[in-house]
């Protein structure tokens, strides 16, 4: 039996158009976040800034309004058309990365990441309420999966992309075109990635609404904390989780592209491509075996048992960390970090189909930013900052690397506490062995 304005197991041509072009966009995001990483130190000279005013940017400045954006944007999306919502979103984050190549000091830089975290706050909770509500219980799984493939490829492409980007400005390919020509290599890259948004718009438009059927009107607020607060916090865990994983995921990938080269003397090519092959193969495994595999778990025992893989994704995080503490080459920190990835973004798909599942139609956008709003505080505030400020704690040259890997075990452990009482229940329910 479907749930009111769900489709049933016939799944149309017309959403998984939705997922990949919503995948898409998710890639553009990713990309457009954290292209920044690949250019810290350009950045750092041309301006005048320090690490701490460099991670301010990678963090706070998109994390504070993608946080307190989130909420009301997913209610907004519990209500309102969430492919208009997206298509907007969209042209605000790609016009404020171009303004990013623009930027003429640190509060200019700071308003334009500010612009890319307000348009970046419409697109999850709008896609994954989007997406939950496009196909059946027993193919959520591997639709968010697929959907979530978008934040990998991202990370991939920011890293990648802007490397060879780089590249070919540094060599004059670009000095021809008017306006960009003119600009330094680390601005003209933020100029062209930001344009891709612009070229997504069109098929974004093009996505069909799914049906849905919720009350008049949305879910009252002290209602949907009650929701999230039943059976001993297991929704508001989960997104604890997520923001407690998120601190060691900015903390890496914030750091990882600079430590290899101050440390190891890699080229930005390099250290790009390195960090990008790591995260996107890993990401790929990540999140088609993570949305099959809870798909095959709720198949057999019940959505209730999604949850239980989540102990298994936090264990090999911090493995991941521990592994980075003793790292000693390119290679080695590239393995630890592809392991990092393995686990939280395997975590990322199994939370946000067990979220979901957890609450009513009326409130799953919502709930999706809750998650994102926690993780934003939590994570891209805290993840890129916290790293400098440990580093006076560790002398030596490897002092970055030692501590990106100890707040990385540090967040791992701390997600791993939180999801304890979901995962019992979890369990109970395997052990019980009720019917799907």
């Amino acid at each position: 039996m479907t749930e009111p304005g769900e489709v049933d197991d016939r799944t149309s041509a017309t959403a998984w158009y939705a997922v990949v072009i919503l995948c898409l966009a998710l890639l553009l995001s990713f990309s457009d976040r954290l292209v920044i990483n690949l250019v810290v130190d350009p950045i750092r000279r041309e301006l005048s800034l320090s690490d701490l005013e460099i991670s301010l940017l990678q963090g706070a400045g998109f994390a504070v309004i993608f946080a307190l954006a989130g909420l009301p944007c997913g209610r907004l999306a519990d209500r309102a058309n969430r492919r208009n919502l997206i298509a907007g979103g969209v042209v605000l984050w790609s016009a404020a990365t171009i303004a990013c190549g623009l930027a003429a000091d640190f509060w200019t830089f700071f308003a334009a990441r500010v612009g890319v975290g307000l348009g970046e706050a419409t697109l999850i909770p709008s896609a994954s309420s989007l997406i939950i509500n496009a196909f059946p219980p027993r193919r959520r799984g591997i639709a968010l999966g697929i959907f979530s493939l978008g934040a990998t490829f991202g990370t991939g492409v920011a890293l990648f992309a802007g490397g060879i980007l780089l590249r070919w400005s540094a060599a004059g390919l670009f000095d021809p075109l008017p306006l960009v020509g003119a600009l330094p290599p680390w601005r003209q890259m933020f100029v062209f990635v930001g344009t891709p948004g612009f070229v997504l718009l069109p098929l974004l438009l093009m996505i069909v609404e799914p049906l849905r059927r919720h009350r008049q009107d949305l879910i009252p607020i002290q209602e949907v904390l009650q929701r999230w607060l039943a059976e001993n916090g297991a929704v508001l865990r989960v997104a604890l989780v997520k923001g407690a994983l998120g601190i060691g995921d900015y903390a890496l990938v914030s750091w990882l592209p600079t430590l290899l080269q101050r440390s190891y003397a890699l080229s930005p090519l390099q250290a790009g491509s390195l960090v990008a092959v790591s995260i996107t193969t890993s990401g790929v495994i990540a999140s088609l075996a993570g949305g099959g595999l809870s798909d095959w778990l709720a198949r057999r025992h019940g959505v209730a048992t999604r949850v239980v893989l989540l102990l298994g994704s936090y264990t090999v995080t911090s493995a991941a960390a521990i592994a980075t503490f003793f790292a000693a080459t390119p290679a080695q920190l590239a393995l630890a970090f592809a392991a990092w990835a393995l686990g939280s973004i395997s975590g990322y798909v199994i939370g946000h189909v067990v979220m979901q599942e957890s609450v009513p139609n009326e409130m799953r956008a919502t709930t999706i930013a809750l998650s994102l709003t926690v993780t934003a505080l939590v994570g891209i505030g805290l993840g890129p900052t916290l790293v400098p400020l440990l580093t006076t704690r560790f002398p030596g040259s490897l002092s970055l690397q030692t501590a990106m890997a100890a707040v990385a075990l540090a967040a791992s452990l701390a997600a791993l506490l939180i999801i304890v009482p979901p995962v019992r229940r979890g369990f109970a329910a395997l052990r019980a062995g009720d019917p799907p």
